[in-house]
Formats: C-alpha cells, structure tokens, sequence
C-alpha cells in the first residue's frame, strides 16, 4: 500500500510539471503572438506612410512672364524630374521651338511659346495644329509612376485640346483622346489617356488657343528591406528577454 501511494504520488508530481511547464509555454506563446501582433501593425504602419504618392509638376513654378530662353527646360519635384520642349508642327513632326513662362493672371499661367499669340498653342485656319509642347515621360515611367494627368489653362469657350502620345521625341505620334477637351476641362486635370504606353506626351489646341498649366502623376515608394531590420531585431530581443524573465518569476 505504500509503494502504491508512493508512486500515485510521484504521478501527481509529475502530472503538476506537465501542467506547469504548459502553462509556461502557453504564457511564451501568447507574449510571441502580441509581440508579432505590435510588429505587424508597425510594419503596416510604416507600409501605409509611404504609400501612393501624388507628384505634381507646375510648369511655370516661379509665375513668370518672360522667355525660357530654350525650346526644353527641367522640372524636378521630390527629386523626380519631367523635361518640356516646344515645337512647331509640320505633318506630326517637331522643329524645336522656344518655350515662353506665360502670366496673364487668373488661368493663364503656364508654360507656352516665344512670338506666337498670346504665348498660347495655335491652329491654322483649317484647324490642324501649328505647334505642340511635348512632355517627357522617360524618367517618372522608369521609376514606376502611373495614373499621368494633365491641366491646360486659357481654354474659353469655344476654345480646346488633344493629347497625343509617342515614343519618338519630337514627333506627335497617336492622339489619344477621341473627342476634344472643352471649357469644361479649363484647368482641371484630366487623366492622360493609355498612361504609360507611350513615353511622350503632347499637347496641341484643338481649336483657338490653349495653355499647359501642370502635370502630375502617383507613385509608390519602396522602403529598403534594410530600414525594417532594426526594428525587427529590438522586437525579437525584448520578446526573448521578457519570456526569459518572466519564466525565472512563475513559482
């Protein structure tokens, strides 16, 4: 009879260190999961402040009234940068034309030509365009920017613009809107038609005269792999460090 209690005794003792040790484990496990909980939200967190970035390029920054004294001129926003050039327009191929920083007040201001009317993109008599201002796309497309928009200023009524893209500096290319945008479009920024499909954009008057006012475009940075490893590591080494101490506490 005392050899049996005796070994239902160790029985209970070892039945209670079973129990213990879960119990430990199941107290480990539940301080991993918060912990990885915290790490979650604050990768999401960093995720979430770098995302969608919208870029907007003024095309007359400084609004001035006076020539650029080029046919092409930068504009860097946020490190990222678009080049302009001004042309003539001779059956949908470009002679370079000098570009003109114009400032009539209200929506006029933008960027046009030197010694044209109004410093604004013509149309003959027949409505065929006399010169176009083209953008290039290269740069911001290589770095994954997308959903291009366009603002053109001075559009009147009876005044419009087509878009036209190309993958050929200096030429016209396709037009890309089907009908042209009205005074309805007076500087609004309207969505650029197949973005990303062609890498220049250019802007002619459909009828009368028109004004490039801006550009602008989103994109969404990458954070380096690298900038998380520090956090994660202070995360794994508090966790260890706390179920360290807290199982040298439980009795």
């Amino acid at each position: 009879m005392r050899l049996e209690y005796e070994n239902y005794g160790n029985s209970l003792n070892k039945q209670q260190l079973r129990i213990e040790v879960t119990m430990k484990t199941l107290k480990s496990n539940r301080l991993l999961k918060a912990s990885l909980l915290v790490l979650c939200g604050s990768v999401a967190f960093v995720a979430s402040s770098v995302w969608a970035t919208l870029v907007t390029w003024n095309l007359n920054p400084g609004g001035l009234n006076a020539d650029v004294g080029s046919s092409s001129q930068d504009f860097t926003v946020s490190g990222y940068t678009m080049t302009a050039r001004g042309y003539d327009n001779s059956g949908g191929v470009g002679t370079a034309h000098q570009l003109f920083f114009a400032n009539a007040g209200s929506d006029e201001i933008g960027l046009g030509l030197a010694g044209v009317l109004h410093h604004e993109l013509q149309v003959d008599g027949s409505g065929n365009p006399l010169n176009f201002i083209q953008l290039d796309a290269r740069s911001i497309l290589s770095q994954g920017f997308t959903n291009g928009k366009i603002e053109i200023g001075s559009i009147q009524s009876g005044e419009s613009f087509n878009l036209y893209g190309s993958n050929t500096l200096g030429n016209l290319g396709t037009k890309l809107n089907s009908t042209p945008y009205g005074s309805a479009f007076d500087d609004q920024f309207v969505s650029v038609p197949n973005f990303g499909t062609y890498q220049f954009i250019s802007v002619v008057a459909a009828t009368l005269d028109v004004l490039p006012v801006a550009f602008q475009a989103m994109i969404v940075p990458v954070p380096e792999a690298a900038s998380l490893v520090p956090a994660v590591c202070v995360v794994i080494v508090a966790t260890a460090f706390e179920a360290r101490r807290r199982r040298r506490q439980t009795p």
